[in-house]
């Protein structure tokens, strides 16, 4: 069960994991972890600026607000998901990451693929999508 978390609390915790992550990404040991930080940062900043422009107070207003319009995944990791919401897909192009063991994965697991270490076999890909979020 998801913890109903406000608006409020979704802006700082973007500014906080983005703080994070600026300390983090310059050393190569800790980039994974570092881009897994970025990530969550700009989900929660996403989520913020979805509520603030649906006036959603809180996290249970914007899954209530997802399933009524049909976009459920506005309220989950699906980042792709959110930057159509918010008009910024055009902007902000993410590409599927491909995976070194075969497949891809697509923006909403790519807090899997940097929380778990999976390996990436085109890295520059991988560098671009860190550049766009």
């Amino acid at each position: 069960m998801a913890i109903n978390i406000t608006q409020k609390e979704f802006r700082d915790s973007c500014k906080n994991h983005y703080i994070a992550y600026a300390r983090l990404h310059e050393d190569k040991k800790y980039q994974k972890p570092g881009r897994l930080l970025l990530f969550y940062a700009v989900e929660c900043g996403l989520k913020c600026y979805i509520m603030k422009n649906e006036n959603l107070s809180d996290y249970d207003a914007l899954q209530r607000y997802a399933r009524n319009v049909g976009k459920k995944d506005i309220a989950g990791h699906n980042i792709r998901e959110m930057l159509i919401k918010c008009g910024l897909e055009k902007r902000y192009i993410l590409k599927d990451l491909p995976l070194a063991r075969g497949g891809k994965a697509s923006s909403d697991a790519f807090n899997q693929v940097w929380r778990y270490g999976a390996g990436i076999s085109d890295e520059e890909t991988e560098k671009k999508n860190e550049k766009v979020m």
